[in-house]
């Protein structure tokens, strides 16, 4: 699955994954991604767009194996004019996608400067020390 599907980084993540024959879902609600970023996967049989907001809920039926989390405004220009939904998807954004419904647990990637961070989805507390 990638949030922020439709946006200019996640589109081509998608492109790359199903160029190495992934099963991709794309969610994006197009605040600032654009259809015609993926217009040409249209058909495409491993390929499933969903136009919705990943702050709100949503029911995946079958696994999910990775989230790549791309989902936000991301430029100044874009954090200025959409405050609040950028703090929406950078915090409500980031936990649903960790904790949707799946046969187990998915791993997670976030974008960070000079790669990704893979993160387990599944939370375990730790022990307090000392």
């Amino acid at each position: 699955m990638v949030t922020g599907g439709a946006g200019f980084l996640g589109s081509h993540l998608v492109d790359l994954l199903l160029e190495r024959g992934h099963r991709v879902i794309a969610i994006d609600n197009f605040v600032t991604g654009h259809g015609d970023n993926i217009v040409h996967l249209g058909g495409h049989p491993n390929f499933r767009f969903i136009q919705q907001d990943v702050t709100e809920f949503i029911f995946l039926k079958g696994p999910v194996d990775y989230v790549w989390h791309f989902a936000s405004p991301a430029s100044p220009i874009d954090y200025l004019e959409l405050p609040i939904q950028t703090l929406k998807v950078g915090s409500l954004g980031t936990h649903k996608p960790s904790v949707w419904p799946s046969t187990r647990a998915p791993a997670s990637c976030w974008p960070r400067l000079g790669g990704l961070w893979p993160i387990r989805s599944s939370i375990r507390r730790r022990k307090p020390t000392g």
